[in-house]
């Protein structure tokens, strides 16, 4: 492990105006990111928005259609994968069936016409930090999904890459294998330190695990931050609807000024704006929509000055230790998000709060955060 640790060094990766398009199809219009040596960041987005591209070009498996990739202080745009020093690892495992765990780990390395001396050693020291020591002698059809997909990840991990790229590497596990991996990955980066890239379209494997979130859509990064700026503060109604689970609500109304005073009006509603973070200096008044989370409706009343209302409780929908309850907020529909063990979904009525610091809003026509 600690001969890995210095023999393997974290780069960063830049992505310089990088275009992919398919004739009159853009699949990624000109990005523009940097990620630093030894970030996890993670790529999300709904299948088809360029995610999965955008992995296949920086590990040089597609070609761009303009831009640059840079790898550490390289120019690697045309270099082959072999030469761009990354390990990948596949959503499909893409083992050797006939090669036994130790095979399948040291099969790169012995193409590459390293010395055995090296391969024993990386071999051994990648399957003590997998958990895999007991298992190398055992073939594919012997392991269980997370074994196989941890010799993947170990195959990989022999190459002291400077960079490691991951294609929705926990898609074909069940929920349980998925969150025992995501705790694997997220101690293996902090031990090894490495840079890594993660794709996927899972919000939790995104908010668990990364450095850095990057939200894309149609072939554009909508934004890219921490996971708590992604949630809390979401720069588009599109990042705001994407993340969050049960998803964000939604309501359409203005923002009226009167002198100091800012008031976000909908349908049968008003709320005070005081404590809410506009992004300009000074707020200004037009049609807007606001954004309220279902956790961020308080049922527990704090008797501060806050927006109070009530409402009958339409339908509870129990999601075991949490049950999410549907409401009215003014005209509108509103989801609340409460401990079940508050009864809630007993009860035919709710009074609830909402501080105004905790919404998010949207100009009405271009998305963004107001």
């Amino acid at each position: 492990m600690d001969n890995i640790l210095k023999e393997g060094k974290a780069k960063g990766v830049s992505v310089r105006k990088v275009r992919v398009s398919y004739g009159a199809v853009h699949v990624i219009r000109e990005l523009d990111f940097e990620i630093a040596p030894g970030e996890f960041i993670v790529l999300l987005g709904a299948s088809g928005c360029g995610k999965s591209t955008l992995l296949s070009v920086i590990a040089g498996l597609r070609d761009v259609s303009g831009g640059q990739i840079w790898i550490g202080d390289e120019n690697v745009t045309w270099h082959e994968p072999k030469d761009r020093d990354i390990g990948m690892v596949f959503q499909s495992y893409a083992l050797y069936p006939q090669m036994t765990v130790r095979g399948n780990l040291s099969f790169g390395l012995r193409m590459t016409g390293a010395d055995k001396a090296v391969i024993d050693r990386r071999v051994t020291e990648a399957a003590e930090i997998l958990q895999l020591t007991a298992l190398l002698e055992r073939k594919p059809r012997q392991l269980s999904g997370g074994q196989r997909q941890r010799v993947a990840i170990g195959r990989a991990l022999v190459r002291h890459a400077g960079v490691f790229l991951f294609d929705e590497p926990l898609s074909n596990l069940d929920a349980k294998l998925r969150t025992e991996l995501r705790g694997e990955l997220k101690r293996l980066h902090k031990q090894l330190g490495t840079t890594m890239i993660f794709v996927t379209h899972d919000q939790i494997e995104a908010l668990t695990l990364a450095d850095r979130i990057a939200v894309m859509e149609g072939g554009v990064i909508r934004q890219i931050g921490t996971p708590k700026e992604i949630y809390r503060h979401p720069q588009n109604r599109f990042v705001a609807g994407f993340i969050g689970s049960p998803s964000m609500n939604f309501f359409d109304g203005e923002v009226q000024v009167r002198g100091a005073e800012a008031t976000f009006v909908g349908r049968g509603f008003e709320l005070s704006l005081t404590g809410y973070k506009f992004a300009t200096a000074t707020p200004i008044p037009g049609k807007a929509t606001l954004g309220l989370r279902p956790e961020h409706v308080g049922t527990r009343l704090t008797g501060q000055s806050l927006f109070h209302a009530s409402s009958p409780i339409v339908s509870a929908e129990p999601m075991g230790a949490e049950t999410l309850l549907w409401g009215r907020l003014g005209q509108d529909p509103l989801s609340i998000r409460v401990d079940t063990l508050q009864g809630f979904d007993e009860a035919s009525h709710i009074t609830f709060e909402i501080d105004p610091a905790l919404v998010s809003l949207f100009d009405a026509q271009s998305g963004q955060r107001l």
